[in-house]
């Protein structure tokens, strides 16, 4: 898998939902492209000997030492980690949450 990715780009997508007390559920997809750089063997294998990527999607933890792999990352960061925190955000926001600790989503 790392060494498909190396030198390339691709896409993380991540879809999200919230349904609200009322009404239909409101569903979104976050996509955020990753470019690698070009990756030798040697990289390869040191990284696969942490174990780090081997309980992660795509064989990789970009918030770990897979950071160094990355050349370029082109929309959400937090999609590639797991979970697109501003696209949640503003998902919920628009179901009328303000953020507040114990405030439900008016609906």
């Amino acid at each position: 898998m790392l060494t498909a990715l190396s030198g390339r780009e691709h896409h993380v997508i991540t879809a999200i939902a919230a349904c609200p007390p009322q009404g239909q559920p409101r569903v979104r997809a976050v996509a955020t492209t990753v470019r690698f750089r070009d990756l030798d063997a040697a990289e390869i294998d040191w990284y696969v000997s942490t174990d780090e990527p081997l309980d992660k999607a795509g064989a990789y933890g970009i918030q770990g030492r897979a950071a160094m792999m990355v050349a370029v990352v082109h929309g959400s960061y937090t999609n590639v980690v797991g979970l697109p925190l501003a696209e949640a955000l503003a998902l919920l926001r628009e179901l009328g949450w303000t953020g507040r600790p114990g405030e439900e989503a008016a609906g």
